[in-house]
């Protein structure tokens, strides 16, 4: 009788290490750092976790420090590469960033985004993973800023406008969503600062205007990102930024020696900073003073589109050293 009492016991055992190890294979625990490259726990700023579930796999995104989730949606797939159903993302600071729906992989039906502070940022309907129909884009204060048309060839029509209401540019696609015909682009100021000829994508001609309307012979393509530049020193971001970053008093970093904080601007067509928000938080005197740097910033050199000056958004990371 001891002997089957044994015999039970190390079935039992063995059978509760068994359901112990399918439980562990069906979760999986990952850490990313603020440039979302895995890394130990004790330096994490993202917590993602993976669970089996009997349909296919359950993924969350967490915010470590905000304890707060970042993002959330199933695939069918254990190399999670087929997107099912309702997919959810949000901002640091917990409000709603977009969300919509997969069908084997694809986008499907409506798909909302929205600004940090929580204005409406895009609404676009998907058919089998592509644009159809109306999509409409807003900026932060509610003005429109995109009006895109597609069929379901993915040919149509766009317009945009500036924040001030005026016409920005406009045009028509061709099959696939490519640029055809003529393209007009405008300074914000109402004149035409790009007449552009395509066909699908491909430019034929161009010609570039000043902002009082008179012609330009120069047609050399000068796009470029909004720069920070300072009596010509190139470096002067990042001198400004070490100048007037400084390690909060009476705080300490635990499991490293340096904070990270990544603040998101946008840099207006005049140069100026507008829009500043913490996109990766690390604590709050820290996200402040980072914030606080960045607003107070000189100004910059716009970034350049087809011949004007346009909106462009930057992320800057920003690292206290105690």
């Amino acid at each position: 009788m001891k002997g089957i009492i044994l015999l039970k016991k190390i079935s039992l055992t063995i059978l509760l290490l068994f359901l112990f190890s399918q439980m562990n294979a069906q979760k999986i625990e990952k850490f990313f750092d603020f440039q979302w490259k895995e890394c130990k726990p004790n330096v994490a700023r993202f917590y993602s976790l993976i669970v089996k579930t009997d349909s296919g796999y359950c993924q969350k995104d967490f915010y470590i420090r905000e304890r707060k989730l970042l993002m959330y949606g199933n695939f069918k797939d254990s190399l999670l590469q087929i997107n099912t159903g309702k997919f959810y993302y949000f901002h640091a600071n917990g409000s709603p960033k977009s969300g919509g729906k997969y069908v084997n992989g694809k986008k499907e039906g409506l798909w909302l985004s929205y600004h940090n502070n929580k204005m409406l940022s895009d609404s676009t309907v998907y058919l089998h993973g592509k644009q159809i129909g109306t999509s409409l884009s807003w900026y932060p204060n509610g003005y429109l800023s995109d009006s895109i048309y597609s069929n379901e060839d993915g040919s149509g029509f766009s317009a945009s406008w500036f924040d001030n209401s005026s016409i920005s540019s406009r045009g028509v696609y061709s099959a696939e969503h490519k640029q055809h015909g003529l393209w007009k682009y405008y300074h914000k100021n109402g004149k035409i600062s790009s007449l552009e000829t395509y066909y699908d994508s491909k430019l034929i001609e161009k010609k570039y205007f000043e902002e009082d309307g008179i012609q330009m012979n120069d047609t050399t393509n000068r796009d470029r990102s909004a720069r920070y530049v300072y009596y010509n020193d190139n470096n002067a971001w990042l001198k400004y930024l070490k100048k007037n970053i400084y390690f909060p008093f009476n705080q300490k970093v635990i499991n490293g020696d340096e904070a990270v904080v990544v603040v998101t601007y946008t840099v207006n067509e005049d140069g100026a900073i507008e829009n500043v928000f913490t996109s990766t938080p690390f604590s709050e005197k820290f996200d402040q003073i980072a914030e606080k740097v960045i607003k107070e910033s000189p100004q910059w050199d716009p970034a350049i589109e087809h011949n004007r000056k346009v909106k462009c958004i930057l992320n800057q990371v920003v690292k206290f050293r105690n």
